[in-house]
């Protein structure tokens, strides 16, 4: 057991291995940008509703039961962080999930809570 600087450290090569593996601050702050943006319901039910394919801020905004400003300002956020992408056609923009992974990681944790 070492001290430093009035705090007790009970396996020295085990802290010191997990502060070698702790990414770098800003990747931290990215990842904690992500996460923050999954929190929120509505964000989620449009990438459930861009699980199925692309679509159009109107057709988001029946599905997931939301204003089209509303759907808007969360497809932002969303795009902010890379979960969705727009791809124009005319005047209409479709959005989509930006690649696999997205509908990997709400699988995921959908999964993860129901065990």
């Amino acid at each position: 057991m070492a001290k430093a600087e009035n705090i007790v450290v009970f396996n020295q090569s085990m802290v010191e291995e997990a502060a070698e593996n702790l990414p770098p601050k800003r990747d931290l702050e990215q990842l904690g940008e992500f996460f923050k943006i999954l929190t929120d319901p509505t964000r989620l039910r449009i990438l459930y509703a861009l699980g199925t394919g692309e679509l159009c801020v109107f057709d988001l905004s029946v599905v997931v039961g939301a204003s089209v400003s509303l759907v808007s300002h969360h497809l932002a956020a969303l795009k902010r962080v890379r979960l969705v992408k727009g791809r124009r056609d005319g005047k209409i923009i479709y959005y989509s999930l930006d690649d696999d992974h997205v509908n990997s990681i709400v699988r995921y944790a959908r999964e993860h809570l129901s065990e």
